[in-house]
């Protein structure tokens, strides 16, 4: 049990700096900012040499913005969320559950559709699995199912769709995961490139939303400029505090997104040319956010005004938040009364089963002390 009492001592002495260290660290980012908002060579210039720190590449003036339009016209969006509940030794056989939840609206249409699913899949491993069981592989698999589900309903639904349709997921397009088996991470690469190609086959808009994004690109910009391209100088040490979503308050007003970045990511050079991971940052009133699109859209002006104004329009509906994504996320969450349902239902297997599996006594009391 947390002792809130000494808790709030250790709080009361923290140092007022802890929490506004990054105010001088803004005001320098402005004045770099304002050197380079329209320097159209800038680009060029950072993709000339490599660089230690991630740098994206771009067309045109860094600091040009553009106004969102709002959706009138009508539209269809399909979001998928995922979660999980990963292995606990203590409840016996080696297996993990992944839930799937997905959301489809219609809006505008003279006869609107609406679905709502939830799709759990339980995982069993074999007793001498040492290398299924670790959160980095149940959270591939999770993100494998996400993907491969939202390209299976995309196509179905594209089939029957009367409007500009847009299917949209929670978090990145890119694979930044470094952890687990290489050939792990080959065969969940590959996957999601096959997702991905099945939504491009059909030409479905598809974009993944980043909620307060840490990412750090436009960071990287201003530091290399401050200390003069050479990342030897101490001010290149500097803006440590800040991210993109910092920067990017600099200059975009509600209602506004950024000039469209390549990820120059290194797992991005795998991806195919046309699939390849692309992002704008967009401020819908209550945050700034990372909008991730693949090249075929971000190289077509009019699909990512489609895709901004979708997704703009959703915040809207959802008051600060895609009510989409939020919609799926309530489908997707397993929450403590469905993960004590599923332990159960596993201990009550082995029992029927006579299983030579045996739960944990530590698992056990968790459930029969009382309180």
């Amino acid at each position: 049990m947390l002792d809130r009492q000494k808790l709030l001592k250790q709080l009361n002495l923290l140092d007022q700096n802890f929490f506004c260290q990054a105010d001088g660290q803004i005001v320098l980012a402005q004045k770099a900012w304002n050197l380079i908002k329209n320097d159209s060579f800038l680009a060029e210039t950072l993709q000339s040499k490599k660089w230690s720190v991630l740098v994206p590449f771009w067309q045109g003036v860094l600091g040009q913005t553009f106004d969102i339009e709002s959706q009138p016209h009508p539209y269809e969006i399909l979001a998928v969320d995922g979660s999980q509940i990963y292995y606990d030794r203590h409840q016996g056989p080696a297996c993990y559950l992944i839930n799937v939840g997905s959301v489809f609206f219609s809006y505008g249409l003279k006869q609107s559709r609406i679905q709502f699913e939830s799709t759990p899949r339980v995982i069993m491993l074999g007793a001498d699995d040492t290398t299924g069981m670790g959160a980095e592989v149940v959270n591939l698999m999770r993100e494998q199912d996400e993907f491969a589900h939202a390209a299976d309903c995309a196509q179905k639904i594209i089939k029957a769709s009367q409007a500009l349709f847009l299917t949209l997921f929670d978090g990145t397009l890119i694979f930044f995961q470094t952890d687990g088996h290489i050939d792990q991470k080959q065969l969940h690469f590959a996957k999601l490139m096959e997702s991905f190609q099945k939504l491009y086959d059909q030409k479905i808009l598809y974009a993944g939303y980043v909620s307060f994004p840490r990412s750090k690109e436009l960071v990287n910009i201003l530091k290399l400029v401050l200390a003069g391209f050479d990342e030897k100088k101490e001010e290149f040490l500097s803006l440590q505090a800040l991210s993109d979503m910092d920067i990017a308050k600099l200059f975009l007003q509600p209602g506004q997104r950024s000039i469209v970045f390549e990820s120059k990511a290194v797992v991005s050079y795998l991806y195919p040319k046309h699939l390849k991971p692309y992002f704008c940052y967009v401020h819908v009133g209550s945050e700034i956010a990372r909008l991730e699109f693949p090249a075929w859209i971000a190289q077509d002006v009019t699909l990512v005004d489609q895709v901004c104004g979708i997704v703009f329009d959703q915040v809207c509906k959802g008051q600060g938040y895609p009510v989409c994504l939020f919609e799926a996320h309530e489908q997707a969450v397993i929450k403590s009364l469905d993960r004590d349902f599923f332990y159960h239902m596993i201990q009550k297997k082995v029992q029927q089963q006579a299983s030579t599996y045996q739960i944990s006594k530590k698992s056990l009391k968790k459930v029969l002390v009382p309180v």
